[in-house]
């Protein structure tokens, strides 16, 4: 029964992102609600996943110390950021997905207690 809940693709073998994803608690409406208000909001030119474009002018590298000791480039540097959200298997093509956002922050939302603490934390990531 166990196999049958998390090998979602039938394949006889459960992955990573599979075992992850039965783990994964559905998010209340009100997280929900914030994960997608930030994406949008993240997702600047509307193409439903967020680039290099979308962030460069949100993200301000300037501090980042690899960028100060000049040991990363700016581009380098927001890449790592977009990376960040690919999962354990992520395709790394330089793009967060809907999906891949929903699911960082599903796997973040497990550790946060309360809703009002999660909305904070969002509110205070992505002004």
């Amino acid at each position: 029964a166990l196999m049958k809940f998390y090998d979602v693709d039938n394949d006889g073998n459960v992955s990573y992102e599979e075992f992850l994803s039965g783990l994964r608690d559905e998010l209340t409406p009100r997280r929900k609600n914030m994960v997608m208000k930030a994406f949008r909001m993240m997702d600047k030119d509307g193409s439903g996943a967020i680039g290099l474009n979308d962030i460069a002018g949100i993200y301000d590298v300037s501090m980042n110390p690899d960028f100060l000791e000049g040991r990363k480039t700016r581009e380098e540097i927001l890449t790592d950021f977009l990376a960040n959200f690919e999962g354990a298997k992520g395709n790394n093509d330089g793009k967060i997905t809907e999906k891949e956002w929903f699911d960082y922050y599903s796997d973040l939302s497990m550790s946060v207690p309360s809703d009002e603490y999660f909305v904070r934390m969002m509110e205070s990531t992505w002004q």
